[in-house]
């Protein structure tokens, strides 16, 4: 294939441009050309036209156009939405992951989906899970069509870009972290364009956006004051002896803000995440406290927060227990009054994470949210749109106090 020979050729030349600084300029424009049909699309718009060229703005602010439906993606980033939007046959065009890492940070989505969909075991890794860099060199020779990554993916191998794209491989970003109405939105149609499955991206959207209107104009109906409830948000995979991750204002932290209540973590970290003073947590009294879990490697001591696809709740309970007996907590309002939660920190990031919206919105406010079952909600978008998955866990739970 000609793209190969070219990838080959300039193979040479990416050690030259990332030692030369390449790409620490401006960012580049995206893709090299327009289609025969027009300009490229403004932000915020896809236009897909009838010689089958695509253009949309991506979430990098890059003007992309291709001229055809990609035939190979390496996914470097949002498997998961990848697949909720492509359906299972969405693997037939996946050429690479980034999965390094992807056992160890989320053990139960990486058994569930392997277990479910064998063939992503054969399929060859170029890095940058957990760290964002990716294997330069590795995705020139693979060659795939579009490269598939999110923000800070971009930013972390933003030297490369303009070698991958020479060679004929253009880098699409999409965003799920930020937790943005519009970023998921947006993402999500992208996929949809990539994938020639429009309308079900549209479907997942109309869902997610029926969920966050839902919250938001309910919420609406609250006074100030009855919206100033404190909330705690902590990463449990440091386990219950030390505390862990809060987030302002991204993934947890971006939920708080659209339910408008007080996070105890803006203003007092200095980044989106990092870990709040248990002093200042103490002496701030949450009313409700959320314990994130998943599955991550080096639970020496056996009582990390355990949540997500395989685990039974009578462990995530067991775990939570651990948690909301912590000795400096006993006089807690959320301990008091039973208000402790345990979320899967794996199921953010992802076109179906407007349930956990849901969820926190019925835990603080449960009169207002009472018809709402978050929980079937997340099972039945699976059970819609990725039936073939062995969905088996748990997401969202109570602190059973007995």
């Amino acid at each position: 294939m000609i793209k190969k020979w070219i990838a080959l050729c300039l193979g040479a030349l990416l050690l030259v441009a990332v030692f030369s600084g390449c790409g620490t300029g401006e960012t580049p424009s995206g893709s090299q050309g327009s289609s025969p049909q027009g300009e490229p699309a403004a932000e915020g718009e896809i236009v897909t036209r009838e010689d089958g060229s695509i253009s949309f703005t991506d979430l990098s602010g890059r003007a992309i156009t291709l001229e055809k439906q990609p035939e190979t993606i390496a996914v470097a980033n949002y498997l998961v939405n990848f697949m909720l939007v492509g359906g299972s046959q969405s693997l037939d065009k996946v050429s690479a992951l980034a999965i390094d890492g992807w056992q160890d940070t989320r053990y139960g989505e990486y058994t569930v989906f392997t277990e479910s969909f064998p063939k992503l075991l054969e399929l060859p890794s170029v890095g940058g899970y957990h760290n964002d860099v990716l294997d330069a060199e590795k995705v020139l020779a693979l060659a795939p069509d579009v490269l598939l990554i999110n923000t800070s993916q971009y930013t972390e191998n933003e030297a490369s870009i303009p070698t991958w794209e020479a060679a004929g491989i253009q880098v699409v970003t999409v965003d799920y972290h930020k937790m943005s109405l519009e970023n998921h939105l947006r993402s999500t149609r992208i996929l949809g364009a990539l994938l020639g499955r429009q309308e079900v991206a549209e479907e997942l959207c109309r869902r997610y956006q029926g969920g966050i209107d839902l919250v938001n104009e309910r919420l609406s109906t609250l006074s100030p004051e009855e919206k100033a409830a404190k909330v705690y948000v902590e990463l449990g995979n440091n386990g219950a002896g030390e505390y862990g991750n809060s987030y302002a204002g991204t993934l947890w932290g971006g939920i708080l803000d659209n339910l408008g209540v007080i996070n105890l973590a803006n203003g007092r970290l200095e980044g989106a995440y990092g870990v709040l003073d248990r002093e200042y947590v103490i002496s701030s009294n949450p009313d409700y406290i959320f314990i994130g879990g998943a599955i991550w490697s080096g639970d020496t001591g056996g009582d990390q927060m355990r949540m997500g696809f395989t685990i039974d709740e009578a462990l995530a309970q067991e775990r939570l227990r651990g948690f909301a007996g912590r000795e400096e907590w006993k006089g807690l309002t959320a301990v008091q009054n039973g208000d402790v939660y345990g979320v899967d920190h794996g199921s953010l990031r992802n076109i179906a994470d407007y349930v956990f919206t849901e969820y926190m919105a019925k835990c603080i406010y449960p009169d207002l949210f009472a018809d709402l079952d978050p929980e079937a909600e997340m099972h039945d978008l699976y059970a819609t749109y990725l039936p073939e998955l062995r969905y088996t866990g748990t997401f969202m739970i109570q602190w059973d106090r007995q």
